[in-house]
């Protein structure tokens, strides 16, 4: 089987054109790199490179294995990392789950890094309720979760505080409650209003929330706004006022004179030990709180 060292050599001496510049960039002399070259080609029985001009040039059979060398060399330093990464004790694989009124989009680059920094990971994303994702932390199916706060002390999880989203009263632009410039407990509840199922699960947080005699309750954030901008109803939506999805508004409740937010956590098992990974996506996770992602 042919060494990875060797591959290295002959892809370094294609890449710059002369086997000494290989040698400066892999950090071996030159004679060693001639040498690895030259052992290459005795293995394969095949001349890569045409060393009758001042620069070696890679000859037919150089430039056709070319390619494959780099997909082997590629391939054995992906496996050496993931195999440091798993002795060093990085899980092999990783479930998190995130509050469907949140959605995905607005942790994407954390989990873009996650991906980048441990490529062997397996990581499983999940959209659900929060009252689904509590059950599912408590059944230890879930490894960490974004979602909602809970007041008190929980005795199957362990948490910490990473930010809070702004909760706006939203609608259609075409919506009859658009054309107020405020609107009031009565004005609300003479219209359909659209709620999560997560909230609805919430029971403190469903009697909260609940004002219209008239409810549509779906799953997740993106379900909401669809029905929103298809002006089945108003809803109370967790979005920034400046960045709201496309043909929405806000309106401007007379009953609410500062800004209603939503707190949110980031929750996982009991005495659970955190890995390196755990701990970068929690930090992350409250960066992209902190840096007004959300809110």
């Amino acid at each position: 089987m042919v060494k990875p060292d060797l591959l290295k050599c002959f892809i370094a001496a294609a890449d710059t054109g002369s086997f000494s510049a290989a040698g400066r960039l892999l950090g071996k002399h030159l004679a060693t790199v001639s040498g690895n070259i030259a052992r290459l080609e005795d293995e394969l029985g095949l001349l890569l490179f045409d060393r009758e001009g001042k620069y070696p040039q890679l000859t037919d059979a150089g430039i056709n294995l070319y390619d494959s060398a780099k997909v082997i060399v590629d391939s054995v330093e992906r496996f050496t990392l993931s195999a440091n990464q798993l002795s060093a004790g990085v899980p092999a694989k990783l479930t998190v789950a995130i509050d469907e009124d949140l959605g995905i989009a607005a942790f994407a680059s954390v989990f873009q890094a996650c991906q980048q920094q441990w490529p062997h990971l397996r990581m499983t994303l999940l959209l659900q309720s929060s009252q689904h994702i509590f059950e599912q932390v408590k059944a230890q199916q879930v490894d960490l979760a974004i979602t909602p706060s809970l007041e008190g002390n929980s005795q199957f999880y362990d948490f910490k505080a990473v930010g809070h989203c702004d909760v706006n009263i939203v609608c259609s632009q075409r919506h009859p409650l658009a054309r107020k410039r405020q609107v009031s407990n009565d004005d609300l509840m003479a219209y359909t209003q659209v709620v999560s199922q997560s909230i609805r699960q919430n029971e403190s947080l469903y009697q909260a929330v609940k004002m219209s005699p008239a409810m549509w309750f779906c799953n997740g954030f993106q379900a909401m706004v669809q029905l929103l901008q298809a002006q089945v109803g108003w809803s109370f939506l967790c979005a920034p006022r400046d960045a709201l999805p496309q043909g929405l508004v806000c309106l401007s409740p007379e009953f609410v004179h500062t800004q209603m937010q939503l707190q949110y956590d980031v929750i996982w098992q009991k005495n659970q030990p955190l890995s390196e990974v755990h701990q970068f996506i929690l930090d992350n996770v409250k960066s992209a709180f902190a840096k007004q992602v959300l809110n």
